[in-house]
């Protein structure tokens, strides 16, 4: 989930309407194992698969398809059909680039607003309900590559993975839009609405939602957070590899790059808009609009950025949640060890010499430079480009994170955690390189909790690592309470910043501020 251009990446999108099949009688939403369950939404009946304990519904539409003159405009309710909609696959992924997460030959559509929801077997109702947003940086990501079996089965939820819009197509703005950006958020907002109407029917509680993410999918949560908008739509929130102050000083994503954050003024994003369409030689959005998908996807790098000022988003998150507006939820939080690690590699693919070392953190860190460089000597570490990566990692991601935690902490529980398995496989499945290894990368706690197309099996040791994760992740989302019987405990975040670390071979407290510096950031 990174990187291009010095920009963070994402993952999202989902599934155009399938044909309406032959009418058929409503049926229990539990139906029996091997039957197809059929369940009536508030847009018509779907059909899904009923399997291994398991109950699922694939492309669900949660909105209209945003496309022509929908498109750059905020989701519109889903087309009601006849007859039972066949609920049995996941549909194209939002309109992306290709992405090494993205199985190979997956279809991708701007057609792509739908949801996939996994429940137990069975006729029990009231279970929670797990709305999980994919990460990918803004421009590229499907909730449907998520299959979250395990936790379904350990936590007895309802989970629903969500696709929604990216890069140029959910994240443009233009004059010509006013104030109104973020179609990518403005989906995911859609799509808890949808859960709310019509979770119930799946078994699921409407009044015991937590909100989830990672990487931009966590970066979205933290935001819709702080969005006017979204209060009473989720009761908890998880917030993983990514919060409301991450960002970035200069040089961090590659020479010559600039400090970044993936939170915008709008009138800065519209200014990108407004540079797309002379670019394209139109005079606003209503010529953008007839622009075929293909011509656009080469700008989509442009735009992963969220604008604040708008309706959606009226302030910037970050300082939302410093004046402790937020929603006052429940949140479990945390990071990788060693979130930066590809990214420093990317950004510096030839590595870098211990003197070229000194030169990034100057360019970084400016006078501060040479107190960092006394916090993280070259020598201590595996090679300077490692050490690189650890500076980034704690700076850009684990402290930000620690301070959001803090904040939150003054109104809500709060739960942080930093998952440290150097075994564990990176979310592309190459192996990382030996010049900075042992290390744990972005998004490595995925396949911990949820199995993917084609990911890598977990050995014995990682499989009861992640036995551990998703039994803390299933008692949250049950609770708002990760803790329980048999699990180490896992103490309240708070003024003495203490964390969980998930390591390859034990579970235990850290104290965040003095593994990873925080009092030299924040």
């Amino acid at each position: 989930m990174l990187a291009a251009a010095g920009v963070l990446l994402l993952t999202a999108c989902g599934t155009p309407a399938t044909q309406a099949g032959p009418a058929a009688p409503p049926a229990a939403a539990g139906g029996g194992e091997g039957a197809a369950p059929v369940v009536r939404t508030a847009s018509g009946q779907v059909r899904g698969t009923a399997q291994d304990g398991l109950r699922r519904f694939r492309g669900i539409p949660f909105a209209a398809p945003p496309v022509g003159d929908r498109r750059w405009r905020p989701p519109q309710p889903a087309t009601a059909w006849t007859g039972t909609r066949d609920a049995t696959r996941s549909g194209p992924v939002c309109e992306q680039p290709a992405s090494p997460e993205l199985p190979r030959g997956t279809p991708r559509s701007e057609d792509c607003l739908t949801l996939d929801i996994t429940a137990p077997a069975g006729p029990a109702t009231n279970r929670p309900v797990l709305v999980w947003v994919p990460g990918g940086g803004f421009l590229t990501g499907a909730g449907s590559i998520h299959d979250p079996a395990r936790l379904v089965r350990a936590g007895e939820l309802v989970v629903v993975t969500v696709n929604y819009r990216v890069g140029v197509f959910g994240f443009l703005a233009h004059p010509d839009l006013g104030r109104s950006s973020n179609f990518g958020l403005q989906d995911q907002l859609a799509a808890l609405r949808w859960v709310r109407a019509n979770i119930a029917r799946f078994g699921g509680d409407p009044g015991a939602v937590t909100l989830a993410g990672e990487s931009a999918g966590a970066m979205s949560t933290c935001s819709l957070m702080t969005s006017p908008a979204a209060r009473g739509l989720f009761r908890r929130a998880i917030v993983q590899s990514g919060s409301c102050l991450t960002g970035h000083p200069a040089g961090a994503l590659g020479p010559g790059v600039g400090a970044v954050s993936s939170w915008q003024p709008i009138g800065t994003v519209q200014g990108t808009g407004r540079a797309l369409a002379e670019r394209l030689s139109c005079t606003g959005v209503a010529c953008l609009r007839k622009v075929p998908a293909d011509q656009l996807l080469p700008y989509t790098a442009q735009f992963p950025m969220v604008a604040y000022g708008t309706g959606l988003l009226p302030a910037e998150p970050a300082a939302v949640f410093a004046a402790g507006k937020e929603a006052a939820v429940p949140l479990l939080q945390g990071n990788t060890r060693d979130e930066h690690v590809e990214f420093a590699l990317a950004a510096y693919p030839g590595g870098r010499t211990a003197a070229e070392y000194s030169a990034a953190l100057r360019t970084a860190f400016g006078a501060a430079a040479p107190r960092v460089e006394r916090r993280y000597p070259a020598g201590d570490f595996p090679s300077p480009i490692a050490a690189l990566g650890r500076v980034f990692s704690d700076r850009d991601w684990i402290c930000p994170t620690g301070e959001s935690g803090r904040l939150h902490a003054r109104t809500s529980p709060t739960y942080t955690y930093v998952f440290a398995d150097p075994t564990a496989p990176t979310t592309s499945g190459r192996p990382l390189p030996g010049t900075v290894r042992p290390a744990t990368a972005h998004g490595s706690e995925l396949g911990y909790l949820f199995d993917f197309p084609d990911g890598p099996a977990l050995t014995t040791e990682q499989r009861a690592l992640a036995g551990q994760l998703v039994g803390y992740w299933a008692r949250f989302a049950r609770t708002g309470d990760p803790n329980g019987p048999g699990a180490p405990a896992w103490p309240r975040f708070g003024a003495h910043a203490t964390a969980l670390t998930f390591g390859a071979d034990s579970v235990r407290t850290v104290d965040l501020n003095a593994a990873h510096h925080c009092g030299l950031w924040f």
